[in-house]
């Protein structure tokens, strides 16, 4: 499904638009006609569903090379075996996850602690996969003639990155569960959810004048992103808390 000049959404699970497993977060495809990347990978479950939307738009997995990580939660990461084995892609991840994605710690990805609330089955399973190619803030990425540049955004997990590009002369990023429409965002009892850290992302977000924003649940913004995230930020400003996705 396209959504933007050079932006698909190809998987989506039931907090967003359930276009495919129920655990998916968004996942979408990039490319300027030629080449494309995967911004996450969704859980690993029935991940042909995402390759079936990916051909549905005349695309070949061919022509799909690279596969960006924002952060080792299993909704996010656990899909990136299947892609790296059966499609060759690249993967892409910060890094702080890097291992934790290449061993599936259970521990450092909080899968265990996941499945034990019940918010994976018992059965579930994150497959562990190695990591191409390990990306700090600042670093550069390339898909085809798009550039696609590092920003560090931690507090919901450890590890966590954005990928921010101009498309067209707007500022788009791809921010996974860093921040979400209506200023909300994603806090979690996980050991390596941290509000100071949070706060500090979304003071880093909202200097960065964004057009449009891409989350890895629920609604993404088409313009105007700028401003909900600016929404969040005088929340924290206030010594308060946004809303919780």
């Amino acid at each position: 499904m396209k959504i933007h000049d050079n932006i698909w959404l190809v998987g989506s699970g039931q907090h967003g638009f359930e276009m495919t497993h129920t655990l998916d977060c968004n996942v979408y495809l990039v490319g300027d006609g030629k080449s494309f990347a995967l911004i996450d990978a969704g859980a690993g479950i029935e991940s042909n569903r995402i390759v079936k939307w990916i051909e549905a738009l005349g695309i070949s997995m061919s022509q799909v090379t690279q596969l960006f990580l924002t952060h080792a939660h299993g909704d996010h990461a656990a899909g990136a075996n299947y892609f790296r084995e059966a499609y060759g892609l690249k993967v892409v991840a910060s890094e702080e996850a890097a291992p934790w994605i290449a061993s599936a710690d259970h521990e450092k990805t909080s899968i265990g602690q996941a499945i034990a609330s019940g918010v994976y089955p018992r059965d579930y399973m994150y497959t562990p996969c190695p990591i191409d190619d390990v990306v700090r803030e600042g670093d550069m990425l390339q898909v085809g003639q798009l550039r696609v540049s590092i920003v560090e955004t931690p507090g919901h997990a450890n590890g966590h990155i954005s990928f921010l590009m101009e498309i067209n002369g707007r500022t788009c990023i791809f921010v996974g569960d860093a921040m979400f429409a209506g200023g909300k965002i994603f806090i979690q009892n996980s050991w390596d959810c941290h509000i100071q850290k949070y706060a500090a992302t979304i003071d880093k977000l909202a200097s960065l004048s964004i057009d449009a924003m891409f989350p890895g649940h629920g609604p993404f913004l088409l313009s105007s992103a700028s401003k909900h995230i600016s929404k969040a930020q005088a929340q924290f400003g206030r010594l308060d808390i946004p809303p919780n996705l």
